[in-house]
């Protein structure tokens, strides 16, 4: 990474510890070698305080509080980076085709100082039937998401319940944060007659199966800093990424439509020699994820 954006970000960056899944009926522990986990947020030892502080000592200036938006978005200059995350409000003014849905946040920190990832798969997960921790030198947070059309309130007590007790971990506030998720991959949009770039989660620039963004977006900012200096270079590198990611799309089409999850899913998991395709190969498509022997199965709970 270091060498293809020209700024070292490892400082930012944990090994993973320990990597496991509850996928309905099964608990299935992956190799955490060649994962990586991440603090997010404005406090000095986040990606974005490190990325932030680099800016600004190559003479980046920056202005806050000053949302971009359906009104504001005419204003801006032609040949503009828009890089407003998943959370914008700008798919529909920029005429992207996305799905809206709902996440549920939270966060606390513990005495442990363990770098660990878990994953939750199941029915009573409406939605999209997934959530997850990361833990970063004691600092936990947790994600879980629904379609913004259905009720959470009764899964999300389930949720917590169901971590307190395997985890011992228990969150007690969340914050509901609106989101969408794009249904294509786009690098220039033309909008009142002006063509813009878009980078990042709102340029479908990422891993529509599980969310994982991090390594996406400093790639897709890197390109979208090329195309500013060269349409072509910008293009060829954009193509280069991307050509497969729209495996993925449909991959997690394909999943989030899948009938009777509950039976199929876990006989995917029938042995810890079961590379598993939808997993292993597949995820190689995503922008700076790629190393083959990723979510390799150590062992299986059953």
């Amino acid at each position: 990474m270091k060498e293809y954006i020209g700024i070292d970000v490892e400082p930012c960056f944990s090994e993973l510890k320990k990597f496991k899944a509850y996928i309905y009926s099964k608990v299935v522990h992956f190799n955490p070698n060649h994962l990586y986990v991440t603090k997010r947020g404005s406090q000095k030892d986040c990606i974005d305080y490190f990325l932030y502080k680099t800016a600004v000592d190559e003479g980046v200036n920056f202005e806050f509080s000053h949302p971009l938006t359906s009104e504001t978005i005419r204003s801006i200059p032609e040949n503009s980076i828009i890089a407003t995350g998943s959370y914008s409000s700008l798919y529909r003014p920029l005429g992207l085709r996305h799905t809206p849905f709902i996440h549920l946040d939270s966060s606390l920190e513990t005495q442990e100082n363990n770098d660990f990832c878990i994953a939750y798969f199941d029915t009573y997960l409406a939605g999209y039937g997934y959530a997850y921790l990361a833990s970063k030198e004691g600092f936990v947070s947790v994600e879980l998401d629904f379609l913004a059309t259905q009720p959470y309130e009764k899964h999300l007590k389930k949720f917590n319940e169901q971590v307190k007790q395997n985890e011992n971990l228990e969150f007690c506030t969340w914050a509901l944060v609106p989101d969408f998720i794009p249904k294509e991959i786009t690098l220039w949009k033309k909008v009142h007659g002006k063509t813009y770039i878009l980078a990042g989660a709102i340029s479908g620039f990422h891993d529509p199966l599980f969310g994982f963004g991090v390594n996406s977006a400093l790639i897709s900012g890197k390109i979208a800093a090329l195309s500013i200096l060269s349409k072509a270079r910008g293009a060829q590198e954009f193509k280069q990424f991307s050509t497969n990611l729209q495996r993925m799309f449909l991959l997690s089409k394909v999943y989030h439509h899948l009938p009777l999850k509950k039976i199929f899913i876990p006989h995917l998991f029938s042995n810890t020699k079961h590379k598993l395709p939808m997993i292993g190969m597949n995820l190689q498509n995503v922008p700076g994820f790629t190393h083959e022997n990723c979510f390799e199965i150590i062992n299986i709970d059953r």
